[in-house]
């Protein structure tokens, strides 16, 4: 059984089960950074819980790898979800269009 306190969104558990599914066998752990903790802009999905941020530089991990792992993430993830890639972070919403 998975338990999850409050605040914590069948979106943002979406998003974190893309990123390890999509980091199957590449090597390294995937670390996310920021939730609805942290400063984001006005207006961020952080604060409705739609959104997570993730590491994009590893120790001793070829950037191709991480390039890799962000491809077959965003790619599970599907239409509904942007995946933007920050200088320091990769940054994951829940973006649905009606």
């Amino acid at each position: 059984m998975i338990k999850v306190k409050r605040g914590v969104t069948p979106k943002i558990l979406v998003i974190a089960a893309a990123a390890a599914n999509a980091n199957h066998g590449l090597g390294f752990d995937v670390i996310i950074t920021s939730g609805t903790d942290g400063k984001h802009m006005v207006g961020s999905k952080h604060y409705v819980g739609q959104a997570l941020d993730f590491r994009t530089k590893y120790e001793g991990v070829d950037q191709t790898v991480v390039d890799l792992w962000i491809k077959r993430f965003s790619d599970r993830l599907g239409p509904d979800y942007q995946v933007i890639r920050e200088v320091d972070h990769l940054h994951v919403e829940w973006d649905s269009k009606p």
